[in-house]
């Protein structure tokens, strides 16, 4: 009779070593999704950009999580907490002296860009104001990609 509490004691706290455990491991992949996700950004416009990348809970964008300056051709990545939502709010601005506006208004683009994906700017829409196109990409645009868009990166 007493190995049989024996028994149903150390069941119990199998159970609760694996029920600990679970929660320890769900807690922990919970975290991951909470923490700084990375976005790529590409340029492949005639003329520079700036890039600022904002928290996906970000509602007020004052203070960018990253920021960067993108040259003809250039490509890097940047951070925010992605706070569960698995994107950045990202902003891209012509830069201020971009002889592509003509001296005309510059307004800047903002899209969510998802985690691991890749920001491609396409040109600048000219018109009565000046603003950046960018369009999300799942892989990492080559080097003639952005060649067809009339930038050379070699």
């Amino acid at each position: 009779m007493d190995s049989e509490l024996h028994d149903g004691a150390v069941r119990r706290s199998r159970c609760w070593a694996l029920v600990a455990s679970m929660l320890v491991a769900g807690s922990l992949g919970a975290g991951a999704a909470w923490g700084d996700i990375q976005v790529h950004v590409m340029n492949c416009a005639e003329g520079n950009i700036k890039v600022d990348a904002y928290d996906s809970k970000d509602s007020v964008r004052v203070t960018p999580a990253s920021s960067k300056k993108f040259s003809e051709g250039e490509s890097d990545s940047l951070h925010c907490a992605g706070e569960g939502k698995g994107y950045c709010q990202m902003v891209f601005t012509p830069t201020e002296n971009e002889d592509r506006c003509y001296g005309g208004s510059q307004f800047s683009t903002g899209m969510h860009i998802d985690s691991g994906k890749w920001a491609v700017v396409k040109g600048f829409s000219v018109g009565t104001s000046c603003s950046p196109l960018v369009e999300q990409v799942d892989s990492p645009p080559s080097a003639s990609d952005c060649e067809k868009l009339g930038i050379d990166n070699d």
